[in-house]
């Protein structure tokens, strides 16, 4: 699992101001549980990413929080939703 570029994935939803509904699509249960708790800084996370840690600290504050904490207080809204759980089940199947 890519987890930088799915917690950037994150805040970029997260920090999206369009009015559009925000979902993040992935496959598995292992990125939720990665988003839902993990101790590692949002700093550690979006540290390949210049651009979206600039985002983030304009407008969320400081990276010095966790994955889990951003992802419960900051992203709440976004909902997140496993592929696997929209598709029939022989091609679920497929993407394991």
């Amino acid at each position: 699992m890519r987890k930088r570029q799915t917690f950037k994935d994150l805040v970029m939803l997260a920090a999206d101001t369009s009015g559009r509904r925000a979902e993040l699509f992935v496959i598995g249960p292992e990125p939720r549980r990665f988003l839902t708790t993990s101790a590692s800084t949002a700093a550690w996370a979006l540290d390949r990413s210049p651009g979206v840690l600039r985002t983030f600290t304009t407008v969320f504050g400081t990276p010095s929080v966790s994955v889990a904490q951003f992802t419960a207080t900051d992203a709440v809204d976004v909902q997140i939703t496993d592929l696997r759980d929209l598709l029939p089940a022989s091609v679920a199947a497929l993407l394991q």
